[in-house]
């Protein structure tokens, strides 16, 4: 059927969208009354459920209040919600420059660490995604960056962790190019749709290491990963590491309202005391954004969420665990509640066939990638295991 919009990432001609009438906790209602699991929390913002009541009523009451601000603006809930989220990554320091969306997140990061030190060159990872603005899709490596003409000329690669787990090979990168080129290195901490790559322990250390000696900022790439998705609240507190500044997205605003931030370090925040801040947006810091914020950072201060959270992550990684035995996988790796299980040269069923029975979930040929809401029952996250595997045997995989 054709429509007067585009689909993102797919052929137009042909293409067979997802009927959705509603939303209700961890599923999507259909127009037939059907539920479907939202298995891959829709595009891993949606952790905190289709219908949670602490964000919806935190953003009805900001529109009752005050629903649109100057970007100059200090209110309230902008100090507020601020200081919570320096709170939740575990800083007192730096400042927060807010976005709305991922891409954007990305966007000026590059912008401000390129400022600050005066350096045109950022270092990332080939097997990568970090957004699909220009900038963003310059510094990502897989396939959605390869159809524009971007900025490539000012990124350089250095190794995937796999291949270099002490970061002796970024080293070598930052030899080759030149320190005093390079800018920052940019990383998923765990990335997500390429593979759910986790680094080998000291990875990280090595490549904070890398940074501290030839002066590199590192910028951690959280807006997949971060609000407790990979086991703790950032991803990269879980290698024990400090960042220099942080790009977050997704479930920020649990989806409800696009939304992004951008932390940096109390020495990049004092650079702007006397220069210009040649940035912005014009939803920059808006007010429905910071109250899904703000709902969010309750949702997640509750003791009761976090002892779920708590049984959802070892209900996911037994149930991971056994369907990879059970069906001869050749790779697994999961942290926290995301995983991705390879299966060699078999290609899995597609994501329309999964909704037929009754799934959400994301397929890239042998590679089955699972983010379920961070907000889910063990009861039903095993029910949806067992519809995986009905799923996977109805269809002869």
């Amino acid at each position: 059927m054709k429509t007067p919009y585009f689909y993102s990432w797919t052929k137009q001609a042909g293409f067979l969208p997802f009927e959705v009438e509603r939303g209700e906790h961890d599923e999507f209602v259909q127009p037939n009354g059907k539920r479907v699991y939202d298995f891959t929390s829709t595009s891993f913002q949606t952790s905190f459920g289709h219908s949670n009541r602490l964000i919806i009523d935190a953003i009805t009451r900001q529109l009752g209040q005050m629903p649109i601000a100057s970007p100059k603006a200090a209110f309230p809930l902008k100090t507020d919600a601020s200081q919570k989220l320096l709170g939740l990554l575990g800083f007192n320091d730096g400042k927060v420059f807010y976005t709305v969306s991922g891409a954007e997140s990305v966007e000026n990061a590059l912008k401000m660490a390129r400022r600050i030190t005066g350096k045109p060159v950022i270092l990332a990872r080939k097997r990568s995604y970090h957004g699909a603005s220009l900038g963003a899709m310059s510094v990502s490596g897989d396939w959605r960056s390869d159809e524009h003409l971007n900025f490539t000329q000012g990124t350089e690669r250095i190794p995937e962790p796999d291949k270099d787990p002490d970061a002796s090979g970024v080293r070598e990168a930052v030899k080759r190019v030149g320190a005093e080129r390079i800018a920052a290195v940019i990383v998923e901490p765990i990335s997500g749709t390429n593979g759910v790559v986790i680094p080998p322990e000291g990875w990280f250390q090595g490549l904070r290491r890398v940074c501290d000696e030839f002066g590199i900022l590192l910028i951690c790439d959280e807006v997949l990963c971060g609000f407790h998705r990979c086991g703790s609240a950032f991803a990269f507190q879980g290698f024990q590491v400090r960042p220099d500044m942080v790009c977050m997205s997704k479930a920020i605003s649990g989806g409800y309202i696009p939304f992004g931030a951008v932390w940096v370090n109390s020495e990049m925040a004092r650079f702007y005391d006397e220069q210009v801040l040649v940035g912005g947006l014009t939803n920059f810091a808006h007010p429905l954004g910071l109250a899904a914020l703000s709902g969010v950072l309750s949702q997640i201060s509750e003791p009761s969420f976090l002892e779920n959270l708590n049984l959802l992550e070892q209900t996911f990684s037994a149930k991971i665990q056994e369907l990879a035995a059970r069906r001869a996988a050749t790779a697994v790796r999961v942290r926290g509640m995301l995983a991705a299980i390879e299966f060699g040269e078999r290609v899995l069923p597609t994501w329309h066939q999964f909704v037929q029975e009754g799934l959400y979930v994301y397929t890239k040929g042998s590679m089955l990638i699972l983010a379920p809401p961070l907000i889910s029952t063990t009861a039903r996250l095993r029910a949806a295991f067992d519809q995986l595997e009905q799923g996977l045997q109805v269809h002869h995989f």
